[in-house]
This record gives structure tokens, C-alpha cells and sequence, in this order.
């Protein structure tokens, strides 16, 4: 489920090893990384290439190429789709509405090896209506970027958020889009991740372009730097974006205004078109855009009927969430084990970013060997 790279992955190392296997996207291939805009990936080529994927394509990036995600989804993930390994096997706009063992509920044979008997049975949206489809394993690549975490405080939504979910700009794509009419206004921007990051540097440029701009930009942090950063990043892009978006709200220029230990509360739409914010500090904060920067979770609810053990921090795969609760950054994962990818359902693993859920150390990389390692158990 899912054309993404590690979707797109998974199904090149199935028929490697003699398996047939479709991919299910409800989208279009790449659909994530078409909504990330002129936004670069941190990782260069050399990192972001599956096994085998090299040699299908019709065109190859230097290994230190830094692609943007439209490019990737254009230059790799297109050519993947239609190579001669997954010609006709990519089905577009089918969307899995559900998926169960075939006969039984997730309470059924609990634990028991009967349970793995049953084949898996997905209920699935296509252009021709609604169908059932069988499957012996079932991969979930279908990542979090679908659901992002509500900008109100403890990760509810804020009152008033549901109202305006038409004009919060919840990605770096819709932000690229939105642009020119961000133009000399006043914008919040919350969240202080890779992705705000990046947000904070494309509203510098636009007020250098427009100087009548006005930037409040909300952390939940109190650090002067809010952003997180590795010392001697090896990735560059990664170091520089996140080292100007840091220098930036350490020092905030007469654009930018950072509230800090702030959380929004609340969110009016006003008679003169403007939004009130209602921040933590106390103050409510007229702005025309409000930018929404705060995470993604994976959505979980197609997957109600399987017995699957999740992980109550960050929504990912329990076993490997566990193996990895000591790891703060994407380049010092390690190697995992067969038992570690566990899903509690056997036949069933959530692979790629959604396997880390909410968790923020997912790396392309990481995602391709562990996959393998989960293809290898399955053909076993």
C-alpha cells in the first residue's frame, strides 16, 4: 500500500525474489513528495536509491545530487513505476478502505498460529467501484503525510481550527503555492521541526522580496535555537537549513517575531478577514495566514481488524519504536531484527516512514535495509 519509494521498494524486492505483488496508491506515484514543493531532501542520491532501483532508470543523478520531492517523484519513482518489473502491477487511485484476515476479527485465535491460516482480505476503493482483493502479506507503505498533527495545544485541535482547515497551510507544497498571496501580510507559522525549517526560510525570502512581510513565528520550545541540530552534520542541506532557520530565530530580524513555550489556544475568524490567535502567553495575535507546521501521524483506522501491537508514543510499529527509543538521529539507526519488525500480525508489517510513526529518525536508507531484512522473513 503505497507508491512511494520504500512502496515502490517493496514491490522490486518481491519480484526479485519471485513473489507477485501489486501496489495500491490512492493517489498518484510520489503523490508525498509532489506536496513537498521546490523542498529539497536532506539525503543526496547515493542514499535514496533501493537495491536494483539504479538500474532501471533511465537517467542517472550524480550520487551527491540533492533532488527536490517533485523531482525524485519525476526522475526516479515514475521510471520505477513503469519498469518492466512493475509494468502494470502500480494500480493508481485504489484506495484500501480496509483490511482484515479473511472470515475474522481481530479477537479471533488471538496469538494462535490458525490466525496466519487465514489470507488477508482488503476492501478497496477503485475507478470501478469498491472490490475485495486477497493477499498471503500485506506491506503498509503508506506513510503519515495524509494526517497532520492538529496545531492546537496537546495536539488537539484549537477551537476554531476545524472552521478554517481551508486556509492553514499544513505543507511545504500548499506554502510554495500560497506564496504570492503571503506577500506583505502577517503569517504564524507553528512548529520548529525540519519542516518549519524550511517554512521559516522561504518567508525570509518573501520578505526580502516584500518588505512589508510580518513573521510570528510559535515554538513550543524555550531554546534560543528551537530547531534541533547534529554537530558536523554530514547532510549538508539538512545543516544548512536547519543552521539559518536557528541564526534566525536567535537573532529575528524586523520581519520576524518568535514566541516561544507557545502553544495556539484557539482560532477566530474575524469580520475583517484577519484570524485571531490565541496563544498560551496570553495575547491573541491578528495574522492574515496561519501556517501549521507541527508533524504528521499515520492513520491506523483501515487497520482496526488486525491485531497489530502499536506503539503508545509515537503510533509506529511497537517492537521497532522500542528497539530504537534510544536513537535521536536518522544517520545512527541501526541494524534491526526480523523480530524487531514484527507487527504483532503475521504476514502484515507497516514499513517505511509509517513503521516510525510520529518518531523523526527515518531515513530512506534505514527504510531499504529494513525492508529487506522483512522480504527476506517472508520468503523464508
Amino acid at each position: 500500500m503505497g507508491a512511494g519509494p520504500v512502496g515502490l521498494a517493496a514491490a522490486l524486492g518481491c519480484a526479485r525474489r519471485g513473489m507477485e505483488a501489486f501496489v495500491l496508491e490512492r493517489e498518484a506515484v510520489g503523490a508525498t513528495l509532489r506536496r513537498w514543493g521546490p523542498t529539497r531532501l536532506f539525503s543526496p542520491m547515493s542514499m535514496n536509491l533501493a537495491s536494483g532501483a539504479a538500474e532501471l532508470l533511465p537517467a542517472r543523478w550524480p550520487p551527491d545530487a540533492i533532488l527536490t520531492g517533485p523531482q525524485f517523484a519525476d526522475d526516479v519513482l515514475e521510471p520505477l513505476a513503469a519498469s518492466p518489473p512493475l509494468a502494470g502491477r502500480v494500480l493508481l487511485r485504489h484506495r484500501v478502505a480496509g483490511v482484515a484476515r479473511a472470515g475474522i476479527t481481530r479477537g479471533d485465535f488471538a496469538g494462535h498460529p490458525l490466525r496466519a491460516e487465514r489470507p488477508f482480505r482488503l476492501l478497496v476503493e477503485t475507478p470501478e467501484g469498491e472490490r475485495w482483493m486477497e493477499a498471503d502479506a500485506v506491506l503498509d507503505a503508506s506513510g503519515t503525510y495524509s494526517q497532520p498533527v492538529a496545531v492546537g495545544s496537546g495536539g488537539l485541535p484549537a477551537p476554531g481550527e476545524g472552521a478554517l482547515a481551508s486556509r492553514i497551510v499544513r505543507d511545504l507544497g500548499t506554502l510554495a503555492d500560497r506564496r504570492p498571496a503571503l506577500a506583505g501580510r502577517r503569517v504564524l507559522l507553528a512548529g520548529h521541526g525540519h519542516s518549519a525549517a524550511n517554512a521559516i526560510l522561504v518567508l525570509e525570502e518573501l520578505a526580502r522580496e516584500a518588505p512589508a512581510t510580518r513573521v510570528l513565528w510559535a515554538v513550543r520550545t524555550a531554546n534560543l535555537r528551537p530547531c534541533v541540530e547534529v554537530a558536523s552534520d554530514p547532510l549538508p542541506e539538512r545543516q544548512r537549513v536547519v543552521s539559518r532557520a536557528n541564526q534566525l530565530a536567535a537573532r529575528p530580524p524586523e520581519w520576524l517575531q518568535v514566541e516561544r513555550r507557545a502553544s495556539v489556544e484557539s482560532l477566530t475568524a474575524a469580520a475583517d478577514g484577519t484570524i485571531r490567535v490565541g496563544l498560551s502567553a496570553g495575547h491573541t495575535a491578528p495574522v492574515d495566514h496561519l501556517v501549521s507546521l507541527t508533524g504528521y501521524r499515520p492513520d491506523l483506522s483501515f487497520l482496526s481488524e488486525l491485531a497489530l501491537e502499536i506503539s503508545p508514543s509515537s503510533e509506529g510499529a511497537a517492537r521497532l519504536t522500542a528497539a530504537l527509543s534510544r536513537v535521536t538521529d536518522c544517520l545512527s539507526v541501526p541494524a534491526v531484527s526480523a523480530a524487531d519488525l514484527a507487527s504483532g500480525e503475521p504476514g502484515f508489517h507497516l514499513i517505511g516512514a509509517k513503521s516510525y510513526g510520529r518518531a523523526r529518525t527515518f531515513l530512506l536508507k534505514s527504510g531499504y535495509a529494513q525492508l529487506e531484512t522483512i522480504l527476506d522473513g517472508l520468503t523464508a
